[in-house]
């Protein structure tokens, strides 16, 4: 009966002693992946418009649903790192100096996310994290489910045809302004994206 026992001790003991060993692993393709392009090109010619805003209306939203949606065209197995940043204010006709003046100033709060099932859907959008006027996210272009990754990057050879592992990601920028006593006029900023492979 002891015997036993101490079996099952040092065969616990073995299994907590092997699990131990194992670490994760990040692959990161980003020594190869300087020869890969990645696009970014809008869906639609629209802006991300408010529309006709009443003086001291309050939060004005734009869902989901009524984004601005840009592709992220690249090589569908590698990641992507994502980065939407939007300035603090909309400024009545771009003017510098509403930055400091309350009534010529929308303050903006940013909202992204994006779809990589291959298909242009805001119903399998995933919201992006971040702040106030940063959004990040890290996926892969065409998202793999619970299968295990990809292969290693093809290489570039004579004939090589990179459209033929390319798959296309959708990002969609949205958000809300906060609208107090301000001057009436054409608000606007920008909004920036960067996109490069992990």
């Amino acid at each position: 009966m002891k015997l036993t026992k101490l079996k099952y001790c040092l065969l616990a003991l073995l299994l907590s002693i092997s699990f131990a060993g194992i670490k994760a692993q990040e692959i990161d393709f980003g020594t190869y992946s300087s020869v890969y392009s990645v696009t970014i090109s809008p869906l639609s010619v629209s802006d991300l418009e408010f529309g006709t805003l009443i003086n001291s209306e309050g939060m004005v939203n734009i869902p989901l649903s009524s984004s601005k949606v840009l592709t992220i065209e690249g090589v569908r197995y590698l990641d992507v790192i994502v980065t939407v940043t939007a300035e603090q204010y909309l400024l009545l006709d771009d003017n510098l100096a509403c930055e400091t003046d309350p009534s010529c100033r929308l303050e903006f709060t940013l909202n992204a996310a994006y779809a990589n099932r291959g298909v242009n859907s805001t119903g399998q959008a995933t919201v992006m994290t971040g702040t106030q006027l940063v959004q990040n996210g890290q996926f892969q272009i065409r998202k793999r489910g619970n299968a295990p990754p990809g292969p290693p990057p093809t290489p570039v050879y004579e004939g090589y045809n990179p459209a033929l592992f390319n798959d296309t990601a959708y990002l969609y920028i949205y958000g809300s302004v906060d609208v107090g006593d301000i001057d009436s006029g054409a608000y606007s900023s920008d909004i920036t994206v960067m996109i490069s492979y992990d």
